[in-house]
């Protein structure tokens, strides 16, 4: 009987280290969680929900917009709530990952419409890449870099 009850919590105490160690894997960086945190930033983009934007960018965190000028986070986020920068349509497509240690790099496609200054943009069509860097068990956004794209059909 002693046996049997050693094997037992082994194999009790081998399925807890192992479902402890499958928990620990999903807290790490992964290609599936920076795409899942790229794509919460379209949803907050496209709801112009400046409350998960400011917890999603970085406090530092610019876009370098495809007209060549860049803008940082709390001036987005004034303009979103001001009403001055708006998005009715973000669709993303396409996505290349790619992971370096703690950073992240999701390059996609993106077609955007919305206002901006008041004057209406309707199908935009980028390309975009999202450096994302993991800080306390989470991707943040410190850099979003867009390029205009010529066609639906071109790779980012």
């Amino acid at each position: 009987m002693p046996s049997i009850t050693k094997f037992v919590y082994s194999l009790i105490s081998t399925v807890a280290l192992s479902a402890g160690i499958a928990v620990a894997a999903t807290d790490a960086p992964t290609t599936q969680n920076a795409l899942a945190a790229d794509d919460r930033i379209s949803q907050a983009l496209l709801a112009n929900d400046t409350t998960t934007l400011r917890h999603l960018l970085a406090s530092d965190w610019i876009v370098v917009s495809a007209n060549g000028s860049w803008v940082g986070r709390d001036d987005i986020l004034e303009a979103i709530k001001a009403g001055y920068w708006t998005h009715t349509m973000v669709t993303t497509s396409k996505p290349r990952v790619r992971i370096y240690g703690t950073t992240a790099l999701v390059t996609e496609r993106a077609v955007v419409s919305g206002m901006s200054r008041h004057k209406a943009y309707v199908n935009v069509r980028e390309c975009q890449t999202d450096v994302l860097v993991w800080k306390d068990g989470r991707w943040v956004s410190e850099l979003l870099h867009e390029s205009f794209s010529k066609s639906a059909s071109s790779n980012c």
